[in-house]
């Protein structure tokens, strides 16, 4: 019990942090960002595990794991994935979802309608769609994803692994996109 309590709080920490960090600030990275206040917090729930009674001063004899190292590792697995599969997607959805920004966009006009043409124009608070697919290219350049080469787009090693892995999981997931009507 005291890994379940204690992973909670760090996430509801981590959940805090994150959103005065991507409110507050202007990281140039925010998956970067992220990843580091994820690092400090989990330091923090070792130190914090690590230095409390197995009973947190509070619990009952039922609520107890035998072993300190295996309520410290249940602890930080939680933790893990309350991250990567809770905060870090919740971010993804909302930072980089094409989809939910423009329904966003929509929802904020005056009119609640915008055609396509103003669509492309104001996307992403009044920046525009071109806006949005250079900042994509300047994100996978500087995560080393792509270079350019003579006005090419061009994979780097890491890219094409990243390319291959995700569309062998497309592939699999039966996630085809439709073949193009000739």
């Amino acid at each position: 019990m005291k890994g379940i309590l204690l992973s909670a709080a760090a996430g509801l920490l981590l959940f805090a942090f994150s959103t005065a960090c991507l409110r507050y600030f202007t990281p140039s990275n925010r998956v970067r960002a992220l990843g580091l206040l994820f690092l400090v917090v989990l330091l923090l729930l070792v130190v914090i595990h690590l230095s409390t009674p197995p009973d947190l001063g509070f619990l009952g004899k039922e609520a107890l794991i035998s072993g300190e190292y295996f309520d410290l590792f249940f602890a930080l697995g939680l933790f893990t994935a309350g991250f990567f599969g809770g905060i870090l997607q919740i971010y993804n959805l909302a930072d980089r979802g094409l989809s939910l920004r423009m329904l966003i966009d929509i929802l904020e006009d005056r009119s609640g309608a915008l055609s396509t043409d103003e669509m492309m124009v104001r996307y992403g608070h009044n920046q525009g769609i071109v806006w949005m697919y250079d900042k994509r290219i300047r994100d996978m350049k500087f995560s080393g994803l792509i270079v350019e080469s003579n006005e090419n787009l061009v994979l780097t090693e890491r890219g094409a692994f990243l390319a291959r892995a995700y569309s062998a999981l497309r592939t699999v997931a039966h996630v085809e996109e439709p073949d193009p009507i000739s």
